[in-house]
C-alpha cells in the first residue's frame, strides 16, 4: 500500500527524509544493511498511532529525532520503544528540548 504523505510535514520528502537518510550514513540502524532513497524505510520510535499522535502531536511523533533509518519490518520492530515509558520519556525532552533549540 502507498503512503499517505498528506499525513507528514510538508518538507518530509525534500528535506526531513534526506536528512534522516545522511545522519545514517545511509545504512539501516539496525543491522547495518546499506540503504537507498527508493527503498528506504523511516520507522517511528514512538510509533504514530492515534494515541500518541493526540498525547504527544505531530510535531513530536514526526520529529527526526523520533525516526529511524530501517530497512524491513523486522529492524523497523527493532527500534520500537513504545513498552518502555522511561525510553519514552527521554526521548521526549530530547525532542522539546530540540524545538525549543
Amino acid at each position: 500500500m502507498p503512503c499517505d504523505y498528506s499525513i507528514y510535514p510538508p518538507n518530509w520528502l525534500s528535506e526531513i527524509r534526506p536528512r534522516i537518510l545522511a545522519r545514517a550514513n545511509n545504512k539501516c540502524e539496525v543491522c547495518g544493511n546499506v540503504m537507498f532513497f527508493q527503498d528506504s524505510q523511516l520507522a517511528h520510535r514512538i510509533c504514530k498511532s492515534k494515541m500518541h499522535l493526540k498525547k504527544y502531536g505531530k510535531e513530536i511523533i514526526h520529529h527526526s529525532l523520533n525516526l529511524a533509518l530501517v530497512c524491513g519490518l523486522e529492524c523497523n520492530s527493532a527500534v520500537n520503544i513504545g513498552n518502555n515509558p522511561m525510553e519514552v520519556e527521554k526521548l521526549i525532552k530530547r525532542i522539546e528540548d530540540s524545538l525549543r533549540g
